[in-house]
């Protein structure tokens, strides 16, 4: 695939397909595939995409790596899909995860930037596919689980969650059968028991919390607050009101409690 013509499958915004275009056309020399086999590693993500920041050089707006993880995915994620199987809609579902986050970085501070490099080798290695609502990581690790995700533009209305979680155990069914048996887990603050006390009982974040058995709880974990915060880390009075969740958050940090993160795994009979 045409790198171009996947810029536009992706619908990246016009201004960031523009810088793209341009640094692909002033393009010095092609990145090692040393480096290219390391972002296609689990083992390797981290070390492959430091690497190719390194070579890549200064990169304020994050567009340079975009256009060279975007090539990869041209070069090589179309094509292990196409030789699978797996449907384009899939496809492109999952690689604008991409498309999700420039347009949420544009919205917090009305720029485009693209910093989430360090977790697209994910979708890029076939490791993660999103199936509707939300979007499932194929963990190989000591462990073995398979990881939910909730984008933010996840509907999450139980007929919706419902779909997804059915489409994706046809999926895994297809093309994963020696994952039939691996748990499903989720880590989010939406699993965070404390929401019971705050959201109302038609609340589809409680919905989707009940899907689950709650294993841990991290009251020191502060990674929720980018989520529900967007662009803010610091609590203080200045926390913005604009959704019912988020004054009854502010209200619960200013009252020095913490809030955090769990984890749990989907239900056994879901």
């Amino acid at each position: 695939m045409e790198i171009t013509e996947l810029f536009r499958l992706l619908e990246i915004p016009s201004e960031v397909e523009k810088q793209l275009i341009d640094y692909g056309r002033s393009r010095n020399a092609p990145i090692p595939n040393t480096v290219i086999n390391k972002i296609l590693k689990r083992d390797e993500w981290d070390a492959g995409i430091k690497e190719l920041q390194a070579l890549l050089g200064d990169d304020p707006d994050g567009f340079k790596i975009l256009w060279e993880l975007l090539n990869i995915i041209s070069i090589y994620s179309h094509g292990a899909y196409v030789k699978r199987n797996i449907s384009n809609d899939i496809f492109v579902a999952t690689m604008k995860f991409c498309t999700r986050f420039l347009h949420e970085y544009h919205q917090t501070f009305q720029t485009y930037k693209f910093v989430w490099a360090w977790w697209f080798p994910r979708q890029i290695s076939l490791n993660e596919y999103r199936m509707g609502a939300l979007e499932y990581e194929f963990v190989d690790g000591k462990d073995r689980e398979i990881a939910v995700h909730i984008p933010s533009d996840a509907d999450l209305r139980k007929s919706s969650v419902a779909q997804s979680i059915k489409s994706f155990k046809e999926f895994r069914t297809e093309y994963y059968p020696e994952w039939a048996d691996v748990d499903l887990t989720c880590d989010t603050w939406m699993l965070m028991p404390e929401l019971k006390e705050m959201l109302g009982k038609e609340s589809n974040i409680l919905a989707f919390q009940n899907l689950f058995e709650i294993d841990t709880v991290d009251h020191d974990a502060t990674w929720y607050m980018g989520w529900i915060f967007p662009g803010i880390e610091t609590v203080d009075e200045q926390l913005p009101e604009k959704t019912s969740l988020q004054r009854k958050i502010k209200e619960y940090l200013l009252a020095g409690k913490k809030f955090g993160i769990a984890k749990g795994h989907l239900k056994s009979d879901i």
